[in-house]
């Protein structure tokens, strides 16, 4: 399915000839009456964004750098926060998810100056989904963004939540011989450990001012340091009745966890621009963009429902039936085994995007003709190896007091025996792995603007895309034999003693909880990968989309008015392949959509206006729901497949908003917005004729199902006060639900119904600072496949900059200085499932520009 680049280049080659991106003929139109911005500093940023707010046509939030270097967030994902209407996941202490609306973050489309950006994620457990990789993103090099959440004809189709447009800088847009460099300390609370950060950028163009070179690179060392007590599994019935016969109920494990994590970050640019004439600009964009994040992954289990019995005087029980409480004691007579166990995880995941884009633009008195063609791959390769040390003879038997009725607790007997290395013995589950994921995506687009005098309409765009995509899997196993030979080596935990940790949960544990047990090293790597069997390729699966998009809009302005209507047509087709019962297998899809457009604003005054927006969109499916891969049980009759013939999630979405701009850096606006889903993609069971199971095989497979609403108010309040304040808030209310296969309405996952935002600012000619407070309530999620509820989750964040002098600044910097914990709990059974503590980080660093 997949076409050469070739193709693509020649398309390109021959309307470069003529000229070309037209993504941003719109956005050009909007400038000529863009008021000019000079203020620089927070100020500057801040005025910049609300000016491309104000004379955008559809509904659009903004960042702005106003400067290198000077990006107002310590990442992309801490600043797209701030925007009304987003929230963020924060799995492994920096921001990985982006939720827009009410909307999951696959369902949200990242863009790279204008065009779709390959994405993979490094986390085994993790779902294969749409969703961008914000982890891989420096904010050094990001210029600015703008946030798509009405729909235009000519941006990418893929988002019923929003869409993200990332912009780097071009040299031409610099002075000549532009320098920055930076430099910084970055320090963890939690494990009280300090990394270096730096980056680079130098930009030249020459005396014409029609040719320019723009290089940059940066580099992060972040230390992740996560304290986390969880409980594992749906609670289920604990050995041994009391003497009354009733048997309490209690989650399948309890652990104290430790994550610790060696995050290193890089990124590189380099941007030729040429002005070849008046008329004809090309510019050729590369970015790579790398991270490696090595770790050590232990935890200290403790199964209440295995090898123990329990105290009934000690049993806490709550209304659900489900004992939250209670003190376990071994098992009678000579059994040697305790439930207690050390699972040792080491990952060292590696990924990898670069971008090549090439763009032309030509430009004659009353038309533009633009042309874009490139390439952006993604690759993560994830080399982990997991033991499990368990007590296996001659141990001291101990017990637990495990309560997860409020803050975890859980108590050993003899908390010693969590210390001792010796205690332990390879027990089972002695694996080696490596974690492939891909994804390339090709793309050539070609697009014409044409001026016109007619009527109301002041200009038409036409454009059409062509775009293949391939995504891939597989896990490479080596784990044949490895626990077998382990175990004959009769392996301990003390042949790779790491030490001990100490100290763990102090911020949310209680007294008497599990704090300190014992460590790995990690030289087991080596004996797993020196003991591994030959590879053999498991789960594996690919699938490939060819798209062809074509688009139309017309861009209208009248007395008090302007706006633009389009429509989007799109095809996709799609291959996906797989295994099924051991053979391989193939399943074809192929489908269209037709995506209507409307924006308008009307000038109520000449600083009051009214937007109104609609729309149609689409998401297409994650890879995990069309993955041609079976899990068959013929003499069960039941089967378990992904399902290549669903259709993407669709969305009709509107927009009623009201802004105030009352003076050039201040406004007060409200904006409401309703989204009705169709669709909706859920998991369910029917009975089908399958190969390799049955005539009449109970196959659960993903298929559209359900429908989703999301309607809410986003209300937004800026002003500059003078003599160097100023101040920022904005509020959302969201309200949503979806109705599952049963006919059941719920709330869709990682919604909160309230999220606000407030900073604080001051900023002379010698010093700025900045104080900024994010909240938001509790939102659901997925949980070791249970549904969780997460607490309210608060974030403080500071910085203060000094201007030494014109050329130097000095700056500190405060992430989570609060020290926020996220809390998860299980509402079905009424108890706690996870506290998860990161810390705060603290940043002091020192950056130049001449």
């Amino acid at each position: 399915m997949k076409k050469p680049i070739a193709s693509y280049l020649a398309l390109a080659i021959s309307a470069a000839l003529f000229g070309p991106v037209a993504q941003a003929n719109d956005q050009q139109n909007a400038s000529n009456k863009v008021e000019v911005i000079e203020v620089t500093g927070i100020r500057g940023s801040l005025k910049q964004a609300l000016n491309n707010k104000r004379f955008s046509d559809a509904v659009v939030d903004s960042i702005s750098a106003e400067d290198i270097g000077k990006f107002p967030d310590k990442n992309i994902g801490d600043a797209l926060q701030r925007i009304p209407g987003i929230t963020v996941s924060r799995d492994f202490s920096e921001v990985d998810g982006v939720t827009i609306r009410g909307t999951a973050p696959q369902h949200s489309l990242v863009l790279l100056n204008g065009q779709n950006v390959a994405s993979v994620g490094w986390f085994d457990l993790a779902p294969f989904n749409r969703s961008f990789n914000f982890e891989m993103l420096s904010a050094e090099q990001v210029a600015g963004m703008d946030v798509y959440k009405s729909v235009e004809s000519n941006v990418n189709e893929g988002a019923i939540g929003g869409t993200i447009n990332l912009k780097t800088r071009r040299p031409l847009d610099l002075d000549a011989n532009t320098v920055f460099a930076s430099t910084e300390g970055a320090y963890s609370k939690s494990d009280g450990d300090w990394s270096a950060n730096g980056s680079g950028l130098y930009s030249w163009k020459n005396d014409n001012d029609n040719f320019g070179i723009l290089a940059a690179y940066s580099v992060e060392n972040i230390n992740v340091y996560r304290e986390t007590l969880r409980s594992f599994g749906a609670p289920g019935p604990l050995n041994n009745p009391d003497s009354a016969g009733n048997i309490p109920t209690a989650p399948g494990a309890m652990a104290s966890i430790l994550f610790d994590e060696e995050r290193k970050r890089e990124s590189t640019q380099v941007t030729l621009q040429y002005q070849a004439s008046d008329r004809l600009n090309l510019v050729l964009d590369y970015n790579d963009f790398s991270l490696k994040n090595e770790h050590l992954n232990t935890a200290m289990f403790a199964v209440p429902q295995l090898f123990s019995e329990y105290d009934a005087s000690t049993a806490v029980v709550n209304d659900k039936g489900v004992t939250t409480r209670v003190t376990t004691v071994p098992f009678g007579g000579e059994q040697p085994l305790v439930p207690l166990f050390n699972n040792s995880i080491v990952r060292a995941p590696h990924m990898q995007m670069d971008v090549l884009n090439l763009t032309a633009e030509y430009e004659q008195d009353d038309w533009t003709l633009s042309a874009v063609i490139g390439q952006s791959t993604a690759k993560s390769r994830g080399l982990q190896s997991s033991t499990w040390w368990g007590n296996l003879e001659n141990s001291e038997k101990t017990g637990f007091t495990f309560d997860i009725s409020g803050p975890h607790e859980l108590d050993l007997t003899h908390p010693d025996y969590a210390m001792d290395h010796d205690q332990m013995m390879i027990h089972n589950e002695f694996s080696f792995v490596n974690n492939i994921r891909d994804n390339e995506i090709n793309y050539a687009q070609l697009d014409f603007q044409h001026n016109l005098d007619y009527g109301i309409f002041t200009s038409l765009q036409v454009g059409v895309k062509i775009q293949d995509q391939e995504f891939s899997a597989r896990i490479d196993r080596y784990d044949d034999g490895l626990i077998q030979k382990a175990m004959a080596d009769g392996l301990r935990l003390s042949d790779y003693n790491g030490g001990h940790v100490s100290g763990l949960h102090g911020k949310e544990g209680r007294a008497g909880t599990l704090s300190a047990f014992a460590l790995m090293n990690n030289d087991i790597w080596d004996y797993a990968h020196a003991n591994k069997s030959a590879t053999r390729a498991t789960e594996a699966f690919s699938i490939e989309e060819d798209i062809t998009s074509a688009y139309v809009k017309a861009n209208f302005s009248g007395e008090g008015f302007r706006g633009n209507l389009g429509v989007r047509f799109v095809d996709t087709d799609v291959a996906s392949t797989g295994e099924i019962d051991g053979q391989p297998a193939t399943g074809k899809k192929s489908y269209s959509n037709i995506l209507p457009s409307l924006n308008i604003v009307a000038d109520l005054s000449q600083d009051v206006l009214l937007r109104f927006a609609a729309g149609s969109s689409v998401a297409r499916p994650d890879y995990d729901q069309m993955k041609m891969s079976a899990s068959l049980v013929p003499t069960m009759e039941t089967a378990t497949i992904g399902n290549p013939d669903i259709e993407p999630y669709k969305s009709d979405q509107y927009d009623l908003g009201l802004e105030w701009y009352f003076d050039p850096s201040s406004l007060l606006g409200v904006t409401l917005f309703q989204k009705n889903i169709s669709d909706y993609i859920y998991t369910t069971a029917a009975r089908e004729s399958l190969d390799g199971c049955s005539q009449s095989c109970l196959v659960t497979r993903f298929r559209n199902v359900g429908t989703a609403d999301v309607s809410g108010v986003e209300f937004q309040y800026q002003q500059d006060f003078g003599n160097g304040f100023g101040a920022q808030f904005n509020y959302t209310y969201t309200d949503s639900s979806v109705v599952n296969p049963a006919g059941e309405k719920q709330r869709l996952d990682r919604v909160s119904r309230n999220s606000f935002n407030i900073a604080a600012y001051y900023e002379d000619d010698t010093f700025s600072a900045r104080l900024a407070y994010n909240a938001r309530d509790e939102w659901l999620s997925f949980e070791s496949s249970a549904l969780a509820t997460n607490k309210p989750y608060h974030q403080l964040d500071a910085s203060f900059v000094w201007h030494v002098t014109d050329y130097l600044d000095v700056s500190v910097e405060g992430v989570n200085i609060l020290n926020e914990a996220r809390i998860t709990t299980l509402p079905e059974f009424d108890v706690y499932h996870s506290i998860d503590e990161y810390g705060a980080r603290y940043f002091v660093g020192a950056s130049v520009k001449f």
